[in-house]
């Protein structure tokens, strides 16, 4: 056993150092070629540095990241109704139901209802056969009310 980390010992003390070294030479059609060897008189050694694993790469940078503006500041809807702007999957799925909520816009209650038959003052009146199916309260350009 002693003799063998002996000789391994010696083996390793004997061995030179292995060094390898990255070359850059220019080709015959002026193409850029590393090598592992000098390809030329004219090759240039390229010094590397060793990778360090972990950390940042990005060192000594400054990114500025942006962010968005502070939510309260937007206002809440763009026709000033209560529910603001509704999707029009969710719009879709009311008209099909024939369902309605309050604070919906005058344009969301048309496209869900349809045009009314008629109109007194601020109630939005739809009649079928002659019968009236159902009252709208319609202020400011927002739905209120329903009977």
């Amino acid at each position: 056993m002693r003799t063998s980390l002996l000789i391994l010992m010696l083996g390793m003390g004997i061995c030179p150092a292995v060094s390898a070294a990255i070359y850059q030479c220019q080709g015959p059609n002026g193409q850029v070629i590393f090598s592992d060897s000098a390809c030329s008189k004219h090759a240039k050694e390229v010094e590397v540095h060793p990778v360090t694993t972990g950390g940042r790469l990005d060192t000594g940078t400054d990114v500025e990241v942006w962010q968005p503006a502070h939510h309260a500041s937007r206002k809440t809807s763009t026709n000033g109704c209560d529910l603001g702007y509704i999707q029009s999957t969710q719009l879709r799925t009311w008209r099909a139901r024939r369902q309605v909520k309050a604070g919906m816009s005058a344009q969301q209650l048309n496209y869900v209802l349809g045009d009314p038959d008629h109109k007194e003052g601020q109630w939005w009146v739809y009649e079928r056969r002659g019968k009236e199916t159902g009252r709208y309260r319609v202020r400011g350009g927002c739905l209120v009310s329903w009977r």
